[in-house]
């Protein structure tokens, strides 16, 4: 939401400019010399002459001259309009002024007005210089140059990285809705295969079953389409995916899930904590054989802590360490959502697969 209406920012901009210049001709307009005379400038046209040169090549300097040549790495044009327009400003106009506002110098004029010197008494080149008051006209354009210069090169830096910043987050979340779009048939197929094994064993949890994976999916179709989402419905979700998969276990599996924390007004990424707990059913439980799945998730201040443990069988302990789709999915997810902001570990040891997140929330 804009803080000022455009007609506004317009107006703000033209009396920063006004009052810019107002301080600039404050600050640089020539006083008394020491001889307490004043010099060319206190003749109106000529200071006219000289402020309004500053502006046009101030405007000129930021409208054309840097986009076009500085930014477009014609730095050897650049330089030499600047030094063309150096030396129009602090010798061609001074000269231009003093021939037209002296009199020619009149030798029988020179014992009555002592303010003329004689062709054996001109003043070498600095005086020159110094009559011309090249340094008043060097010190005023080199501020001008130097503040349209930095200005323009500023503003220009800065509008290519908010450009450059707004392309990287288009870019992050065309990759989130893409590794979305990835998960929601992984999750699909292997709610799938669970509902096939209890209905080819004609257990009567089949149509449980199916009501949480309609349930699940509507979470996953709707929730997840957002960059962020509340906390309880991320745990809620989690909840329905444990008790769709917890219908095909076996009763020596063993399932613990604490949650500690409050987690009001606090949001998360959606499907975070599903991949690792999928990965667990996947590979962790068995009909014949002694099994775990170990779940817990603490908010401490706003460091969260997730961590999913599961038993490991002979023969599927390198499926555990790399599942395809599912473990590597939400790694790059971890990595576009939470940048420097997340540590994951992931470790298989001969009977357990661990892993432990930590995510600090905004």
């Amino acid at each position: 939401m804009e803080l000022l209406p455009h007609k506004s920012k317009q107006a703000l901009l033209i009396f920063l400019h006004l009052a810019g210049w107002a301080l600039f001709i404050y600050l640089t307009f020539p006083h008394f010399d020491r001889a307490g005379r004043l010099p060319d400038f206190h003749i109106p046209w000529f200071a006219v002459i000289n402020y309004s040169f500053l502006a046009v090549y101030f405007y000129c300097n930021v409208c054309v001259f840097v986009p076009r040549f500085l930014s477009g790495k014609k730095i050897a044009l650049f330089l030499g309009i600047s030094v063309a327009a150096y030396l129009f400003f602090c010798l061609l106009i001074p000269l231009l002024f003093r021939s037209f506002s002296e009199p020619p110098f009149r030798p029988e004029m020179w014992p009555r007005r002592p303010g003329f010197l004689p062709p054996d008494r001109m003043e070498p080149p600095f005086g020159l210089f110094k009559r011309l008051g090249i340094h008043v006209h060097s010190s005023q354009f080199l501020i001008v140059f130097i503040v349209s210069t930095g200005v323009k090169a500023i503003s220009q830096w800065y509008a290519e990285k908010q450009r450059l910043q707004e392309l990287e987050n288009s870019m992050v979340q065309a990759e989130l809705s893409f590794l979305k779009s990835q998960l929601h048939p992984h999750f699909l197929f292997n709610s799938l295969n669970s509902i096939y094994y209890l209905a080819l064993s004609k257990n009567g949890k089949a149509p449980e079953a199916i009501l949480s994976l309609s349930d699940f999916l509507r979470f996953v179709t709707t929730e997840s389409n957002q960059s962020r989402i509340p906390m309880e419905k991320e745990i809620r979700m989690l909840e329905e995916y444990i008790h769709l998969q917890r219908l095909r276990a076996s009763e020596k599996f063993e399932l613990i899930f604490q949650v500690n924390g409050d987690f009001r007004n606090r949001t998360i990424m959606p499907l975070t904590f599903v991949p690792f707990v999928e990965n667990a059913f996947k590979y962790g439980i068995s009909a014949y054989m002694n099994c775990f799945i170990h779940i817990g998730l603490t908010l401490e201040n706003s460091r969260l802590k997730f961590t999913c443990d599961n038993s490991i069988f002979p023969g599927l302990k390198d499926s555990n360490s790399s599942t395809g789709v599912g473990l590597e999915n939400i790694r790059k997810r971890l990595e576009l959502a939470y940048a420097k902001r997340h540590s994951l570990d992931m470790n298989a040891s001969s009977r357990a697969f661990c892993v432990k997140l930590q995510i600090e929330l905004e």
